[in-house]
């Protein structure tokens, strides 16, 4: 990650914040929530964007996803580019696009959206938005999404 182009921030800063969205990207691929969970905002108002098209209110919310998920996905690594970001006093944004693949394995459910779940590489896009609680970086939304198949950057 050390080609992210952050504006912004103290190099501690950015070093923390690059950090915790690896961190973050370790953990989704194996849906693990006792990983991801210091990571995510307790706020109730924190509001994250799946790329299944849902919305989810506060952490608790979104780990009822990766409960269901962990049962269901056979993640990967979402291997991140184009890494870029700010960071303003008590806030900061970083955004990135993703590599990734991932398989259905659910026998008793089926994907919440059929998007991407046969095992072909897919490109992603993060936005993830940090503030400040009680002096630790925290994400308080995230915005994931998905284009069409093949989907890279800087298309017209």
């Amino acid at each position: 990650m050390s080609d992210a182009k952050i504006v912004g921030g103290s190099d501690a800063d950015i070093k923390k914040l690059l950090q915790l969205h690896e961190d973050y990207l370790v953990a989704n691929g194996k849906f693990d929530w006792p990983a991801i969970e210091p990571i995510w905002s307790k706020e109730p108002h924190a509001t994250f964007f799946n790329l299944n098209g849902h919305t989810y209110n506060g952490a608790e919310h979104w780990s009822r996803l990766w409960a269901f998920y962990i049962k269901n996905v056979k993640g990967s690594y979402w291997t991140p580019y184009d890494i870029g970001g700010e960071i303003r006093g008590d806030m900061a944004v970083i955004w990135c696009h993703r590599n990734s693949q991932r398989n259905w394995v659910g026998t008793t459910a089926q994907p919440p959206r059929d998007i991407h779940y046969q095992g072909q590489e897919f490109v992603s896009r993060s936005t993830m938005v940090f503030h400040k609680e009680k002096g630790e970086w925290r994400v308080v939304h995230a915005h994931f999404s998905v284009g069409d198949s093949g989907e890279r950057p800087g298309g017209v």
